[in-house]
């Protein structure tokens, strides 16, 4: 009938005999053999069955294809068919036949068909197909399983009328759509845990290959990353040739890689579930897939991703959103991921694209300019950056790290910056590698991390070697030394610093001794060889004056100022280290500033000079929290434990020891066992 306001479709009459009963179709799929672990997802799903009556119940499982949507939808709703003894269907929706997904109007003549409707008998047009079957479920409820669904619009029509119905969809999309119009709840399903990987492949295999721990059964389901299909490829693999060993298999899967999780008699192929999404994608997100395959480290952020695509960063959300909606990319918060083996096949592609150089070299200088902006930020260069030429046009700068975001940015990627330079390593790039590793220098200086600041000047050395850069290599060498400083291997130290002007004896930047020397001068100090620190630190402050280094000369003078208060001279070190201090504070050097005057502070307590001295260090301790440099905030109020304890205050100076000894202890710094040693006395 029509309104004034439209048209409305009305339910034509059943299609059957009046005495005919409706028929009940039982269309579910076996259950498959060797369902493994789901556990908290099944009691998920067992949920449903406590949901609201008023309205059919609509369950999305997600993933990425070969996750296992289907085997666990098939599994619960086996176990809960009972409960539908009005009625139980099945369909394949399709979503990657090689004619395109099923057609919806198709699908609703079978399950008009299953509830006894003859097909000639059913009506032709859409609208009149989808009311029927409002009708004819209007007062049966189903449990409906949809598989393989490609979009909202076409599982909508198929979702049944009558409240107490279940309808369980499977789809590598989120059709959030469905979210929208019905309600539905999306269960994102997850790899399989390490464990439940090797009892999978037993399962299968059920041989000596797979029954007892082996290292080679544990390469092989680690190849896999949880993923069933995989680990349901190999087992078929295994249990259709018997003569290939563990070993064997576990050797193919290294050279091989994917081509080796292949049974082509059996017509399977993780390699051809991949690509089913892949080829799905936009011919950009397709590109940008590629391209993130070859990315260094196990997660990235938008950043990186819109260095990778070379579009803006509104375009890169975009393309990132088709990912992760493909089933192709996984997201948590703002940071995406691939799973092992779809990572691999990403590289892959790029590789036959003829895009991997390219790409993975697009990311790195992403990285590098990402954390040299953060070095602009957070530090006062102390050499003079050594040029890169860079092979792109740049970035969306939007998409690098912001003043207010510098430090964080450094510590969370953290990770992919290690992984960058031992990537560029690799790949025979070591100036590229070198640059990288010379720009985590604000991170180190201010989060020590000293195992990995002594890897990565290692790394530098061995490519600023391979670069055929002397600067490049002095400069490691001294970074090697301050990690092996600041981790209390003082041998090891010198050994380093030792080598660094030794490599620019003959030429390179001599503006780099400078940092050897002061190096020299604070192992001295450190082990309290206070004659042999004053030396270093004159020499070092002699040398700055020759190549006009201001900033050097600055940071001698701090040094110098240190040592002199262990020498018991506080007169001299106030003077060194106020001069010190209103140099650097001329050179917006706020970091070094405030460094100078937690030890102008020691000196005016060893001087009676007590408010001075209070002022002064806590004066630093707020600018080295707002720098985020825990050893330093350990220094200040270190400091202030002393200046304290000079007045005669022990309360006082005990407390701030016992504030500042756990942050040595994590840090693994040397003045922990001292300052422990300090607190027993007082004790």
């Amino acid at each position: 009938m029509t309104t004034g306001q439209g048209s409305m479709t009305t339910a034509p009459a059943p299609r059957r005999s009046p005495e005919a009963e409706p028929a009940v179709p039982r269309e579910l799929e076996q259950p498959p053999a060797h369902f493994t672990n789901r556990t908290d997802q099944l009691a998920a799903l067992d949920a449903l069955l406590d949901a609201p009556r008023d309205r059919p119940v609509v369950q999305v499982i997600c993933g990425l294809g070969g996750i296992g949507k289907s085997a666990l939808a098939r599994q619960w709703v086996h176990r809960v068919r009972a409960r539908f003894p009005r009625g139980q269907l099945y369909a394949d929706l399709g979503a990657f036949n090689a004619t395109g997904p099923t057609d919806t109007g198709e699908l609703l003549k079978r399950f008009l068909v299953a509830f006894g409707i003859d097909g000639k008998k059913q009506p032709a047009g859409l609208d009149e197909l989808k009311a029927l079957y409002r009708s004819e479920t209007a007062g049966r409820p189903l449990l409906v399983v949809l598989d393989d669904a490609v979009s909202s619009e076409q599982v909508a029509p198929l979702i049944p009328t009558a409240p107490g119905s279940i309808v369980v969809v499977t789809s590598r999309f989120r059709l959030g759509g469905l979210r929208a119009s019905h309600g539905a709840r999306r269960l994102d399903l997850t790899k399989f845990e390490h464990g439940h990987g090797v009892q999978l492949l037993s399962a299968i295999v059920d041989d000596e290959r797979t029954g007892e721990p082996s290292v080679h059964l544990t390469d092989m389901v680690k190849f896999c990353d949880g993923l069933p299909i995989a680990l349901h490829v190999l087992g078929v693999k295994l249990a259709n040739q018997p003569h290939l060993s563990a070993a064997r298999a576990a050797a193919q899967l290294e050279r091989l890689r994917l081509a080796a999780l292949a049974d082509h008699k059996e017509n399977l192929s993780v390699t051809s579930t991949f690509d089913l999404s892949y080829q799905d994608l936009s011919p950009d997100a397709a590109r940008l897939y590629r391209a993130l395959g070859l990315h260094p480290g196990p997660e990235f952020g938008l950043g990186a991703a819109t260095g990778a695509a070379e579009r803006s960063m509104d375009d890169t959300e975009v393309l990132l959103g088709e990912l992760v909606q493909s089933g192709l990319l996984d997201v948590r918060q703002d940071r995406f991921s691939f799973h092992d083996l779809v990572r691999i096949h990403a590289e892959e592609k790029a590789a036959e694209a003829g895009e991997a150089d390219a790409a993975q070299r697009r990311i790195l200088e992403w990285y590098l300019r990402a954390a040299r902006r953060t070095e602009d930020t957070l530090t006062v260069p102390d050499q003079d950056r050594i040029p890169y030429e860079f092979g792109d046009r740049g970035p969306d700068p939007e998409s690098l790290p912001g003043n207010d975001d510098a430090l964080p940015w450094l510590e969370r990627e953290r990770p992919n910056l290690i992984a960058a330079i031992q990537t560029a390593a690799r790949q025979e790039l070591p100036e590229l590698a070198w640059q990288l590793a010379a720009a985590m220098w604000p991170l180190f200086l201010l989060r020590k991390h000293y195992r990995d600041f002594l890897t990565i000047s290692q790394l530098g050395v061995t490519c600023a070697e391979q670069w055929g850069n002397v600067s490049a290599k002095a400069l490691m060498l001294n970074r090697a030394g301050a990690a092996c400083r600041g981790a209390g291997r003082f041998d090891e130290a010198v050994e380093y610093y030792t080598a660094a002007k030794e490599a620019l004896a003959d030429g390179g930047d001599q503006a780099i001794a400078v940092r050897s020397m002061e190096g020299l001068g604070l192992v001295a100090l450190a082990r309290d060889r206070v004659d042999d620190a004053l030396a270093h630190f004159e020499e070092n402050l002699t040398y700055a004056r020759r190549l006009e280094r201001a900033h050097d000369v600055n940071l001698a003078l701090v040094n110098l100022g240190v040592t002199l208060v262990k020498a018991g001279r506080a007169t001299e070190a106030v003077d060194r280290l106020e001069q010190a201090k209103s140099l650097l504070d001329a050179q917006g050097d706020e970091y070094n500033r405030a460094r100078a005057q937690i030890d102008l502070g020691r000196a005016l307590a060893c001087d009676e000079r007590f408010d001075e001295a209070r002022a002064q260090v806590e004066a630093a301790l707020a600018t080295m929290e707002s720098a985020g440099s825990a050893f330093e905030q350990a220094r200040a109020i270190h400091a202030l434990g002393d200046v304290a304890k000079l007045a005669g205050d022990i309360a006082e100076a005990k407390s701030r020891y016992e504030a500042a000894l756990p942050i040595y202890t994590e840090l693994n710094r040397p003045e922990a066992k001292p300052l422990a040693e300090e607190l027993r006395s007082l004790a």
